[in-house]
């Protein structure tokens, strides 16, 4: 049964971070996303928003210092889990593993494809690949290729997971 609408995408992701600042350097020169907005929250907070797309924005950083020490206590239980953020092809995907290595980016999880790769079959295609890294304040980040289309009414089963590099 239907919602009665339609979603069309994710449009931006919030993150809470403990430093403007060092969250601003992080996503603008390790990841190269684009300031577009920075503004103050009340007498001590701030927000800033950052695009990697043509929008105004694709994810906006807040920053409430006199809650700091509670920032990430949701992280294990619910709330945010990652952002994943994807790439055109696996030329840029590779190029964005050894960017952020050589910029000295731990790499938490992967790379990895997830997908069709991982099963016995293949159904059109290549499985998703991604890596896993964190953000200054801990937030799992995503950056991904390939992933597989699924056309309206199908689903596949789930797939583990495998080494990328592995044969």
């Amino acid at each position: 049964m239907g919602s009665g609408f339609t979603i069309g995408r994710v449009g931006h992701i919030g993150v809470q971070v403990t430093d403007m600042d060092r969250s601003l350097e992080f996503y603008t020169e390790t990841l190269g996303l684009t300031l577009t907005g920075r503004w103050p929250m009340g007498e001590e907070g701030a927000m800033a928003f950052l695009r990697f797309t043509d929008m105004h924005h694709d994810i906006v950083l807040f920053t409430h210092p006199k809650h700091e020490e509670d920032t990430n206590r949701h992280i294990g239980y619910k709330g945010l889990q990652h952002i994943a953020m994807e790439v055109e092809n696996r030329d840029e995907w590779l190029k964005a593993l050894a960017d952020l290595k050589r910029k000295g980016v731990e790499i938490v999880s992967g790379p990895l494809v997830h997908g069709p790769e991982s099963q016995p079959w293949n159904i059109g295609g290549s499985g998703t690949r991604s890596f896993y890294f964190l953000d200054p304040d801990g937030n799992s980040l995503e950056l991904y290729c390939d992933m597989m289309k699924v056309p309206d009414g199908e689903q596949f089963p789930r797939q583990e997971y495998q080494d990328v590099f592995k044969d």
